[in-house]
């Protein structure tokens, strides 16, 4: 007796009279239908197999775009009726899979990621839950990229507590998704002995309490936090549309951005994505440009170009960021709040955007600490202003001196982590808020592959503190060329993606002209007459080893002055030099440089002492405050 393969039990039979008889485990009709889990608000879609019917069920909290999941044909179409059958909205979101043993073998199910994964972390990902022994003819319902990747998961699934791991993000060529291009999902970060978290990671950031002894409080982020309200019309917007007056809300409304609704809803006001919304404009079109650039992110941000601003500060949130309605687990909600903050706060800088280039950008962040008269004079160009650069290992800039020499000697080590460049803010008159400063990091995550975000940090004398007085003085004290008429579009329908592919291509364009970057402009100034010897000085011991000399401002330096063709009107240190005609006075930045280059450098001989962190995982190495 031979085994029948097809279900008879289930035919059917169509208006031209033919029977239809679908395999077992098969489907010969899709429906739309209803399953009990899409009552539940974290389940977005229900696909299952039963009596020879496919059945795809959807609910009002659905990503509208999620039909782009199933295949061509009767799936996609049915998919794409329900979800505007039940009003659902574009929330942008990506979509991973994730099998779970204990999962019936005819259903599949896509949901929130908290509510499936076993640590409840909200990562914004909706996941294709499934069963390792599921129904083979399930995949033939969905895309072959996502088929693919289930497929990889049914002969065996990792225990519950690992699900979060092993998700595959497969969907930003399904969903949109501000990626770089040529991310590798799952490479190991480098292993630079950088200790993150800890006394040392936040004395970094924040520096020492006022004895100097142990780390100061955590960046407060109120302050900041109110004055983005009101500088991006959020607070403005929230009393128009919601009656809500900004500074009436409790500490922990401020903190979380989030209020909640009346007991039946289930989704509250998201404060921080109504924030979001008063950039959308200049995130849309950064997404846009992003697209058409003719110079794509690396996998590790090198070679930057200044048009690259557009794909870092796109992807600086997700589009789901800026769903007023979307629910978060508790733990998130303070995550995405910082994350839409300091995001809105880059958008506010759209107009004094600024890019150093690649030869200065190790100087520059590795500058020495201003003295009182210079840090007295800074004045930024506008109430926002952001600076832009290479990547540069954050073991260099919060190297010391003699860290600094032994790295300069060598070959600077990559880094996991690195500074890419700062926002800062600045008081109505410009002079410097000293209360606000953002430093733009990116980092590899071993799982999750290349990311970057904004981190809150404290002007001082430490290291990061440092860089943020060094950005100022670049922003203050330098030479800043500014950047051109953005080319005229000639051909083509305005605003559209063709359009804009061509102007990207325009010379002005790479330049910088469309984003309105003003470019780094460093002449190096005349040389100083050297001071004379002084021979009464050399009782002591002769130099034995040379030194490097890093990266410095001077004050009260001359600095000639220069006519229209960028000569010399007259000397500047010899005879006929005068004050105010042939130079004037003022902060000039000297690059680092080798003293004494023909004697070798100091040997270290310090013992350093790698730090361990025992609880440093996978899941535990996230942007500090990010």
């Amino acid at each position: 007796m031979k085994t029948a393969y097809l279900d008879y039990d289930n035919a059917a039979v169509g208006s031209d009279g033919a029977a239809r008889v679908a395999p077992r485990g098969g489907w010969h009709r899709v429906v739309e239908g209803h399953h009990p889990l899409i009552d539940k608000p974290e389940v977005h879609c229900a696909v299952e197999v039963m009596k020879g019917r496919l059945y795809i069920a959807v609910g009002a909290d659905s990503d509208a775009e999620l039909y782009k999941i199933f295949s061509d044909g009767p799936c996609i179409t049915v998919a794409h009726r329900a979800l505007q059958k039940a009003g659902a909205l574009t929330q942008g979101r990506t979509v991973a899979v994730a099998p779970a043993d204990a999962w019936p073998r005819d259903c599949v199910v896509v949901m929130e990621d908290h509510a499936l994964c076993a640590d409840g972390e909200d990562r914004g990902e909706l996941l294709v839950g499934f069963s390792p022994q599921m129904n083979p003819y399930l995949l033939e319902a969905f895309t072959p990229q996502i088929a693919d990747a289930m497929r990889t998961h049914m002969a065996a699934a990792p225990p519950p507590d690992q699900a979060a791991s092993v998700l595959e993000g497969i969907a930003s060529s399904v969903l949109p998704s501000p990626r770089p291009e040529s991310v590798s999902a799952a490479r190991p970060a480098p292993d630079d002995g950088l200790v993150v978290g800890g006394p040392a990671w936040q004395r970094f950031w924040f520096g020492n309490d006022a004895q100097d002894t142990t780390p100061a409080p955590d960046f407060d982020f109120e302050c900041f936090r109110t004055r983005v309200m009101n500088d991006s019309g959020a607070a403005q917007l929230l009393a128009q549309e919601h009656g809500l007056n900004w500074d009436d809300l409790t500490a922990e409304q401020r903190e979380e951005m989030y209020l909640p609704g009346p007991a039946p809803a289930r989704t509250g006001l998201d404060v921080a994505a109504l924030m979001l919304r008063t950039r959308t404009e200049d995130w849309t079109w950064d997404g846009a440009y992003t697209r058409v650039s003719p110079h794509r992110l690396t996998e590790d941000l090198t070679d930057l170009h200044p048009t690259d601003v557009s794909a870092l500060r796109w992807g600086l949130v997700a589009p789901r960021a800026f769903t007023l309605d979307r629910r978060l687990s508790p733990h998130s909600r303070r995550s995405h709040a910082i994350a839409a903050v300091t995001t809105t706060a880059a958008y506010l800088a759209v107009d004094h955007t600024h890019f150093i280039p690649e030869h200065l950008a190790l100087d520059v962040t590795t500058t020495a600490a201003l003295s009182q008269r210079n840090r007295a004079a800074l004045r930024l160009p506008g109430p926002w202003a952001m600076i832009l650069h290479e990547p540069v290992p954050l073991t260099t800039v919060q190297a010391d001196d003699e860290e600094l020499d032994a790295l300069l000697d060598g070959q600077i080590p990559g880094s996991s982590h690195a500074v890419l460049g700062a926002v800062l803010a600045a008081h109505p008159d410009h002079t410097l808020d000293t209360a606000l400063g953002l430093v733009l990091m990116t980092s590899l995550h071993p799982e999750r592959g290349r990311q970057w975000y904004l981190q809150p940090a404290l002007y001082g004398d430490h290291g990061a503190g440092r860089l943020l007085y060094s950005y100022a003085a670049q922003l203050t004290f330098a030479k800043w060329r500014k950047p051109s008429a953005p080319p005229v579009q000639e051909r083509g329908k305005p605003g559209s993606a063709k359009a804009l592919k061509r102007l990207a291509k325009h010379p002005d364009a790479r330049a910088g002209a469309l984003h309105r970057m003003n470019l780094l402009d460093y002449t190096p100034p005349p040389a100083e007459p050297r001071p004379t010897s002084d021979t009464t000085s050399g009782l002591g011991a002769e130099l034995e080893y040379g030194t490097w000399r890093r990266a410095s401002w001077t004050e009260n330096t001359r600095i000639g002055i220069r006519d229209e063709n960028g000569s010399l009107v007259g000397p500047v240190y010899k005879d006929g030099a005068v004050e105010g005609q042939t130079y004037i006075r003022g902060s000039v930045f000297r690059p680092r440089s080798r003293i004494r280059p023909d004697l070798p450098l100091r040997p270290d001989t310090r013992t350093v002492y790698r730090l361990a962190d025992a609880s440093l995982t996978a899941d535990s190495t996230e942007p500090p405050h990010s």
